[in-house]
């Protein structure tokens, strides 16, 4: 039987193995993400550039990727999943490539500093624009093959894949940089993610693409959609959660190395150990609490916001690098929490025929949140003082929380769902 737009005809098996396939390929671009928020501001620092270069990098990748993944998540309305997610991975493998050869040219001396800045820029524009096909067309997949009761926690499980990455990205980076330098890391996963694309073209069932041949791909009609009111409560949500992920993610290397006065080398170590603990604790939120807890997305993102709000006050009152790096513990499980519920959440409020739309607009919010974060946080880093990102996460979290709970359109997609006494697993 020929795979429908919106339907199941797979087994639970099928299902499963295409979910794990994603899950791995999506962790490979995890790790090299995230490798990158422990490798840079050490980096910046050896290649004697100020911090808001770093800012600048991050903003100019968030904005393509924020402007972009609307539109590449409605075209797999119309050309299906697979193709797009091929893309993303074939995108990400190249820029990822492109930035370790600019890194390799700046420490090695052959290139200026400021040269080799800009051209880690263009490597992350790439991914911004190109790359940012992967994740919303992924997420689409696992919701076109998932009931509304698994929706969420399947999801749960797909973005939990980054998060593994965001665990073995740092720690790799502490343990090894030095020795083989940033280069080959680089490189390396560039080679896995192209390996990834291959797989996914090869093995990921996808028989029959959507058939909704219609859909405006311009931006503004794609963003217009973000203030449907059935999604407009999660993406105001999701873009204030994702501003204080990216506030708390952006500074924290700085944050140690002002905070406990480490050297660059001590910076990488230490941001390193501390970006892996925050990765475990987030893929603990969504691959054992979240299927133990059996909630609503309106639980899980309250419960989220007050534990972000938790994690950014006790940053201003750790007396040590462990205390530093319990508060980010937090935060990250915190976030674990409030991105499941909300990216769940927009998903059952629209109908099979707009999930390519709905996860082209959530995943937007993540890009949204590194425009301001990264630049945001780091000028306040620069101007108020080390503490002041922590305490503008204290209050969007709070922000957040009424959001969560009071919402009557968070409020309407709980009480639509009842959740299984044993929903199955989505990996």
């Amino acid at each position: 039987m020929p795979e429908r737009f919106g339907s199941k005809p797979s087994t639970p098996q099928e299902r499963r193995s295409a979910f794990r396939l994603l899950f791995l390929c999506l962790m490979a671009t995890g790790i090299g993400n995230n490798m990158l928020f422990a490798i840079l501001p050490p980096l910046a620092r050896g290649l004697g550039v100020e911090e808001y270069w770093i800012g600048a990098i991050y903003t100019l990748s968030a904005t393509l990727f924020m402007m972009m993944t609307p539109i590449w998540g409605a075209l797999s309305d119309r050309k299906g999943r697979k193709p797009l997610i091929v893309f993303g991975l074939s995108a990400f493998a190249v820029s990822t490539a492109i930035f370790g050869a600019a890194a390799w040219a700046g420490e090695a001396g052959w290139t200026g500093p400021l040269t080799a800045i800009f051209a880690m820029a263009l490597a992350r524009a790439l991914f911004g624009s190109l790359g940012s096909a992967t994740n919303p067309a992924a997420q689409a997949y696992v919701a076109d093959r998932t009931s509304p009761e698994e929706r969420t926690e399947a999801l749960a499980g797909l973005t939990a894949a980054f998060g593994l990455g965001a665990v073995i990205g740092p720690t790799l980076a502490a343990a090894f940089v030095e020795w083989l330098g940033v280069a080959f890391f680089m490189f390396a996963i560039a080679l896995i993610v192209a390996a990834g694309a291959i797989a996914i073209w090869r093995l990921l069932p996808e028989h029959t693409a959507p058939q909704v041949q219609q859909r405006p791909l311009n931006p503004i009609r794609q963003f217009a959609f973000g203030a449907d009111r059935r999604i407009l409560p999660f993406m105001i949500y999701g873009a204030i959660i994702w501003i204080t992920q990216s506030l708390s993610l952006s500074s924290l290397a700085f944050f140690l190395m002002d905070r406990l006065s480490l050297d660059q080398h001590d910076g990488l170590q230490y941001s390193s150990i501390a970006l892996a603990t925050g990765a475990g604790a987030l893929i603990i939120a969504q691959l054992v609490v979240i299927p133990a807890m059996k909630a609503t997305p309106r639980l899980l993102m309250t419960h989220g916001s007050v534990l972000t709000v938790a994690g950014s006050l006790f940053m201003l009152v750790a007396p040590n690098y462990g205390g530093i790096v319990f508060a980010y513990l937090l935060t990250s499980f915190a976030f674990g929490l409030a991105r499941s519920g909300f990216v769940g959440g927009a998903s059952i409020a629209v109908t099979p025929e707009e999930q390519g739309r709905a996860a082209g607009m959530t995943t937007a919010t993540a890009g949204l949140g590194f425009i301001i974060g990264p630049v945001g946080g780091l000028f306040l880093f620069s101007e108020f003082g080390m503490y002041a990102p922590y305490i503008a996460s204290a209050a969007l979290g709070a922000v957040a929380i009424v959001v969560a709970w009071f919402h009557p359109g968070v409020k309407r997609v709980g009480e639509a769902v009842k959740i299984k006494p044993e929903p199955k697993a989505p990996l």
